[in-house]
């Protein structure tokens, strides 16, 4: 955890105090009083116990936050933990400690009425720490850095309190849920889970297993035109047999074509929660998932991509990119899927989210259906309306 600049400044303090002692003390020498001159000697010990304290209060003493989980959607229980850990044999008579949330976040039991986040007083002895456990209530999906930590580090007779601001590295990736059941009528139009899609071979195109000559019937996406040069006849990549299917889903957050002139935000978020919903259900089904919507999450990289795959990873990728993507669509859909339709196989079910699909992206659905891929329309707006 970085540290932040330290506003309780009491060095000024300290010498004001030098000041006032060496001139009361100096009159009290030239008068004789005995009395102020013993009240000087107190203020010195004072200043001297105060500029030892600045020295060796933050000595040894560390602060850490962490979310658990770090991942988490909507809906589900979330605590902060903070730790603050005193390694010298000094103990730290008084901490007072402020945790402020991003928002999007809002504290649990036990929050501050006065701001968004938490307060509290504590002690803490010589080489020990203290967990502080902060329950979090979720508002919205999104990626959430924990904004600020201010601890105060305060001597027994509360003199010189020592403040920083500390910004920690806690990170919470907070992924959508539906805001709309997905009716059962629904459900039973996708392939998760059913035994007759369970038993199925599919082709693994991550393994790639050899070649043979061209049958007719083969895709043209399936030659492999190096060989096909060398060889002098057409050649078909082959790859490893897997009962694990593909499923890509396709992700409108436009409410119609243009994209410009259907953009609704609440539309569009209904279609990332039910996105997040059918990943759980196939990942849970046993079937590799990848993603595509007409948005970006970088400007200038065109449409979001996550291809389905196996590898280790993939599913937080996956649910992170659901938690992050912005809710405003930056072109229409039918053009991104007749570009990512080129290289669907028939192994792969696209089921495409949108919620009122225009005529071109019907038209490139019903392409998809010509050549052999599976494709399943789901609308969140049909649903509200049945």
């Amino acid at each position: 955890m970085s540290e932040g600049g330290q506003s309780t400044d009491t060095a000024d303090r300290r010498g004001a105090l030098l000041l006032l002692v060496t001139v009361t003390g100096l009159i009290a020498v030239a008068t004789g009083r005995t009395a102020l001159l013993l009240w000087s000697v107190a203020i010195a010990v004072t200043a001297g116990g105060l500029a030892a304290w600045s020295r060796l209060a933050w000595r040894g003493v560390r602060i850490s936050a962490r979310f658990l989980p770090g991942r988490a959607f909507l809906g589900e229980e979330v605590t902060l933990r903070v730790t603050v850990a005193n390694g010298k044999p000094l103990p730290l008579p008084l901490v007072r400690l402020a945790v402020w949330l991003p928002p999007g976040l809002q504290p649990g039991e036990g929050g501050s009425p006065t701001m968004r986040g938490f307060q509290r007083r504590l002690s803490i002895p010589g080489r020990s720490e203290a967990i502080l456990d902060f329950h979090i209530r979720l508002r919205r999906r999104g990626e959430f850095w924990l904004e600020r930590i201010r601890v105060e580090v305060i001597d027994p007779f509360d003199l010189a309190p020592l403040e920083r601001e500390l910004r920690a590295e806690a990170v919470l990736l907070v992924m959508p849920e539906p805001r709309i059941t997905i009716p059962m009528s629904v459900l039973r139009r996708l392939p998760f889970g059913q035994p007759a899609q369970a038993l199925r071979i599919f082709e693994s195109r991550e393994r790639f297993a050899g070649v043979r000559p061209y049958e007719s019937g083969d895709p043209m996406n399936r030659i492999h035109w190096k060989l096909t040069g060398h060889a002098g006849g057409l050649q078909t990549k082959l790859f490893e047999p897997t009962r694990t299917a593909d499923v890509l889903l396709v992700l409108d957050l436009a409410a119609g074509e243009p994209f410009w002139d259907s953009i609704f935000p609440e539309i569009a978020e209904d279609t990332i929660g039910w996105a997040t919903f059918l990943a759980r259900q196939a990942i849970g089904s046993g079937w590799r998932v990848g993603m595509v919507a007409n948005t970006h999450l970088t400007k200038g990289r065109g449409p979001l991509r996550v291809p389905p795959s196996s590898a280790p990873g993939h599913e937080a990728a996956l649910f992170a990119a659901l938690a992050r993507m912005p809710g405003d669509p930056t072109s229409d859909l039918a053009p991104v899927m007749r570009e990512i339709g080129r290289g669907l196989g028939k192994g792969t079910t696209a089921v495409v989210l949108s919620p009122r699909p225009g005529r071109w992206l019907r038209h490139e659905m019903a392409a998809l259906r010509g050549r052999g891929t599976q494709v399943v329309h789901l609308s969140p707006i049909e649903a509200v309306l049945r």
